[in-house]
């Protein structure tokens, strides 16, 4: 009975040699399934870096351009500004200028009566004789003012 229950224990630990080797084989195939799987999946995520760096780098540029251009727009704003303050100033000269002239002796000189008058038609004899001129005067402030000679 020595020799069959020898050949039994045999046989079980060969089996379960081959068990074992079964289960290494098994699991050495899932482990190298799993990592195929994980070297897809960080190939496709590294492609997805690229596409977002460069994404990245392209708003970048654009960014840079748009900030380029909000200060050339600045500065153009600028010097129109100044421009605008410039003839601010000139206006608010001319305007003073014409409001001494209009306040000054340029109104209160005797002959703007008698261009005036030339002005509506006045002769030279009337202007001879409204405003003490000589012929001279009144000829020629007819001839500056009026429209006949």
């Amino acid at each position: 009975m020595n020799p069959p229950l020898t050949n039994t224990l045999t046989s079980a630990s060969e089996d379960f040699v081959l068990m074992g080797f079964s289960i290494i084989s098994i699991t050495f195939i899932v482990l190298l399934l799993v990592i195929l799987w994980l070297s897809r999946l960080v190939l496709k995520h590294k492609r997805t870096v690229e596409n977002l760096t460069t994404l990245v780098e392209s708003n970048k540029n654009d960014i840079y351009g748009l900030c380029s251009a909000a200060l050339t727009v600045n500065e153009n704003n600028a010097s129109v500004h100044e421009q605008l303050h410039g003839l601010k100033q000139q206006l608010t000269h001319l305007t003073d200028k014409i409001s001494q002239l209009e306040q000054g002796d340029f109104w209160n000189n005797p002959y703007n009566v008698d261009i005036r008058k030339v002005r509506s038609g006045a002769s030279v004899e009337e202007l001879m004789k409204q405003s003490d001129l000589s012929y001279d005067e009144a000829a020629l402030l007819i001839r500056l003012h009026g429209g006949k000679a």
